[in-house]
């Protein structure tokens, strides 16, 4: 038997979701941008590998 969505379910879950915070706005990246820059150099020489594989 499938459950067919009614006001009264729309209202029960706005009800249990009125105070929750689903969004943390505060984090912060504990990532800086130089180690962000290094891993992106890496990850293009992999791909340029890869690609240089496929080809020969």
């Amino acid at each position: 038997m499938a459950v067919t969505p009614t006001d009264s379910i729309d209202k029960k879950l706005a009800q249990m979701y009125a105070t929750k915070v689903t969004v943390n706005l505060d984090a912060k990246s504990t990532l800086s941008p130089n180690d962000f820059w290094s891993s992106m150099e890496l990850i293009a020489l992999n791909n340029k590998a890869v690609m240089n594989f496929r080809r020969k």
